[in-house]
C-alpha cells in the first residue's frame, strides 16, 4: 500500500498551506470517527482523506473531487474502489456511499476550520450516528448550494431522499 509519508510529502509540495491544513484537520477526525465506530478500514480512511482534495487547486473547481480520484489511481497507483469512490464522492455525495465514503464526507464538511453553524453539529452527530450526521451534512450542502443558485447533484439528492428514510422512517421521500 501506498506511503503516508509520500502522499504528505506530495500534497506539501503541491496544496496551499490552508489547504494543506485541513486536509491534515480532516484527516485526523476521519481517523478519530473511525475508531470511535470500530471500522477497521483505518488505512483506506487515511488514505482517502488524505487524497481527496489533491485536486482541489486545479482550474476544475468542483470537478476536483473526479479528478483527485484520477490522480490517485494514477499517481500512487491506487486502485481499491472504496478509497477511490470515498475521494470521487466526497464534494457531492451519492446513493450508494458506503461507511468509508461517509466517513470521509463527514469530514470533510465538518472538521475544526469549517465555520457554517452546522459544522459542529455534524461534527458531534458524527461520534454518535453516522446515518444522522450523514443527513445533516448533506442536507446543509443542499441548502447552500441552492442558496448560492448552483447545479444540485442528483446523486446528492437521492442521497438526501435516500437517507430521510433510514433516519425517519419516512417512505414517502
Amino acid at each position: 500500500m501506498v506511503s503516508i509519508n509520500n502522499i504528505k510529502k506530495y500534497l506539501k509540495e503541491k496544496l496551499s498551506k490552508d489547504r494543506y491544513i485541513h486536509t491534515l484537520n480532516m484527516s485526523e477526525l476521519a481517523t478519530k470517527i473511525a475508531i470511535y465506530h470500530k471500522i477497521k478500514a483505518i488505512a483506506k480512511i487515511r488514505i482517502a482523506s488524505l487524497l481527496h482534495d489533491c485536486e482541489k487547486n486545479s482550474k476544475n473547481g468542483n470537478n476536483h473531487s473526479f479528478l483527485s480520484s484520477k490522480m490517485a489511481k494514477h499517481k500512487f497507483c491506487i486502485t481499491d474502489r472504496k478509497i477511490l469512490d470515498a475521494i470521487k464522492y466526497h464534494t457531492f455525495g451519492h446513493r450508494n456511499m458506503d461507511i468509508i465514503s461517509k466517513i470521509i464526507y463527514i469530514s470533510d464538511m465538518s472538521e475544526q476550520s469549517r465555520k457554517f453553524k452546522e459544522a459542529e453539529q455534524i461534527r458531534k452527530l458524527a461520534f454518535k450516528n453516522l446515518d444522522e450526521a450523514m443527513l445533516l451534512a448533506i442536507s446543509t450542502k443542499l441548502k447552500y448550494v441552492i442558496q448560492d443558485r448552483k447545479p444540485v447533484s442528483l446523486e446528492g439528492v437521492i442521497l438526501y431522499n435516500k437517507l430521510i428514510k433510514t433516519v425517519t422512517g419516512n417512505s414517502n421521500g
